[in-house]
C-alpha cells in the first residue's frame, strides 16, 4: 500500500471530480479546488484546501448557503470508496479554521489513520501519530 501522501494521479481528479459539483452547488456558483491536502489510506480520504471561482476569480460567498462572507474559508471533505466510486460523507465549504483541530474531540480517530498524516495537533505530533499511539494501545489491551 502506498503512503497516504502518494495519491495517484487517478485517485486525486477522481475525489476532485466527486468533490467540485457539491462544493459548486454549496457556493451558489462554479468553483476550481485549491489542495492544501490529500490523504488517503484504506478506501477513505481527506481532503482540505480552499475553493476558488472559475477562472481564478474570488468566490463570491454572498451567494454561497451557510457561509459567513466576513469568516475565513476553508474546504473540508470526508470520502470513502465504494464500489469503485468515492462517496463524499462529510462536506464544508466555509469553515473558518481546520476542521482536524477539533475532530479527536468531536467524533474521535474514527478513520484510517494515515487519513490524518501532516494534520498538526501540537508542534511535536500529528494526528496521524494519535491514531496510531491510540491503535496500539488497543491492540495492547486487546491481546492482554
Amino acid at each position: 500500500m502506498s503512503p497516504a501522501w502518494a495519491v495517484d494521479p487517478q485517485t486525486r481528479a477522481a475525489i476532485l471530480d466527486t468533490v467540485r459539483p457539491k462544493a459548486a452547488k454549496e457556493a451558489g456558483q462554479p468553483v476550481k479546488i485549491k489542495v492544501d491536502r490529500l490523504n488517503v489510506d484504506g478506501g477513505w480520504a481527506i481532503l482540505s484546501g480552499e475553493l476558488v471561482g472559475a477562472g481564478g476569480k474570488a468566490v463570491d460567498w454572498r451567494r454561497a448557503k451557510d457561509c459567513d462572507p466576513n469568516l475565513d474559508k476553508g474546504l473540508w471533505a470526508v470520502l470513502r470508496q465504494r464500489g469503485g466510486a468515492w462517496r463524499i460523507e462529510e462536506l464544508f465549504i466555509c469553515t473558518s479554521e481546520p476542521r482536524y483541530w477539533y475532530l479527536e474531540q468531536d467524533v474521535g480517530l474514527i478513520w484510517p489513520c494515515g487519513v490524518y498524516a501532516g494534520m498538526q495537533t501540537s508542534e511535536n505530533e500529528t494526528l496521524e501519530q494519535v491514531c496510531r499511539r491510540q491503535q496500539a494501545a488497543q491492540t495492547k489491551k486487546e491481546k492482554s
